[in-house]
């Protein structure tokens, strides 16, 4: 068995026909089911963004034809196979783990560190195990690319490489809380940058977290798509409690909150007086509490609250100028510990492999067992 990648990326194709590889969802799902029946593939999965399509397949090599591939990604962009084999990349085995190990990490292009790169990952992830075209094999593999992604975006010594607001949102809140693991959390907005500190928030296993926005709705939404990923990405329980709030119903959790998000992705000027009154009314005493707000734009209405807690606004946190040495360190530690989960994972690959292999021997030596063994077996005993 091998894994097998095939893509194409905005460098290798033209800016003119990029949009002939990019699949929309009903093309993603028929490409997996397409694909799935080729000979000697076991699995396949699909990363579709718009700056690529690629192929993760598991393939039995000694059956699998390469040219099936790709004599059908030419059909299905019109172009001369001779075309496609020239725009597409391919990479097997570690180079494949290397390449979707790098990628979900923001680590491939410039300026590095990037969260949006993460999200395609665990849609196709997402939507290969809703169709059933991926098994123990791959799923492995993007759950740990998923779970390697965390372990860098929140390690210390990666901080030179992860300045984007989710990153510095998790910064902030450990600089002034210290340890999140009994820490409260509220965060307002419904965009990916919201999921992703949501995300990030449970790998340090805080208390209870909430999704707050106008509407109800939409705060729901994003917990269930946030069950959903701790199901198909994390093993083992969650303890942390989830909750779903409009901002009729957040004040309790606002006032009770360890610490607030406010994403660009919310609208503060749904905001209003009626709500931070609520919370002044809960809440009499003093609670260290930080509010981090990448939005900026009713911030005023906050001073309603000063005498109650400490807001923290991003303008007034400079972003760090990291040294040369430390950039450098950054990047020795992701290659490092990049060699180490590659190495870790194709020996787990292998084993897997080795067990299957022997499984299928097994099961074929007691299909093709001589007749009358069994009785003969029975009858020495």
């Amino acid at each position: 068995m091998k894994i097998l990648m095939y893509g194409v990326n905005k460098d290798t194709v033209s800016i003119e026909d990029i949009d002939k590889y990019t699949l929309n969802e009903s093309q993603k799902i028929r490409h997996l089911h397409d694909i799935k029946k080729f000979d000697g593939v076991e699995e396949v999965c699909i990363l579709s963004s718009e700056v690529r399509s690629e192929y993760y397949l598991n393939v039995d090599e000694t059956v699998f034809k390469h040219g099936d591939l790709l004599r059908y990604l030419s059909a299905f962009t019109g172009k001369p196979l001779k075309e496609t084999i020239l725009e597409t990349y391919s990479k097997f085995n570690k180079d494949v783990v290397n390449h979707l190990f790098t990628i979900v990490s923001g680590m491939e292009a410039k300026p590095k560190g990037s969260h949006t790169t993460l999200q395609p990952v665990e849609k196709a992830l997402d939507l290969g195990y809703k169709e059933k075209t991926i098994g123990i094999m791959i799923k492995d593999l993007f759950k740990n690319a998923i779970k390697f992604s965390r372990k860098m975006r929140l390690s210390e010594i990666m901080k030179p490489l992860y300045c984007a607001q989710p990153s510095r949102a998790i910064d902030l809140l450990q600089n002034s809380l210290g340890q999140l693991d009994d820490k409260k959390c509220v965060l307002f907005g419904n965009g990916y940058d919201v999921l992703h500190i949501a995300k990030l928030l449970l790998t340090l296993n805080i208390q209870s977290l909430t999704i707050a926005n106008e509407d109800s709705a939409d705060s729901t939404e994003m917990i269930d798509s946030l069950r959903e990923w701790i199901d198909l990405t994390i093993d083992g329980p969650v303890s942390t409690r989830l909750h779903a709030a409009d901002l009729l119903s957040v004040g309790y959790r606002f006032s009770n909150a360890d610490g607030i998000v406010f994403s660009q992705s919310f609208n503060n000027e749904c905001l209003n007086q009626e709500l931070f009154e609520k919370v002044e009314t809960i809440r009499q005493t003093m609670k260290k509490q930080i509010i981090v707000d990448f939005n900026q734009i009713n911030r005023d209405l906050f001073n309603m609250l000063g005498h109650l807690v400490s807001y923290t606004s991003i303008e007034n946190e400079n972003t760090k100028d990291f040294t040369e040495h430390e950039l450098n360190q950054a990047d020795i530690f992701f290659d490092e510990n990049l060699i180490n989960e590659t190495e870790k994972f194709m020996g787990n690959y292998q084993l897997l492999n080795e067990k299957h292999a022997q499984e299928n021997v097994n099961k074929w030596s007691s299909l093709h067992q001589p007749v009358g063994t069994e009785r003969i077996r029975k009858s020495m005993t």
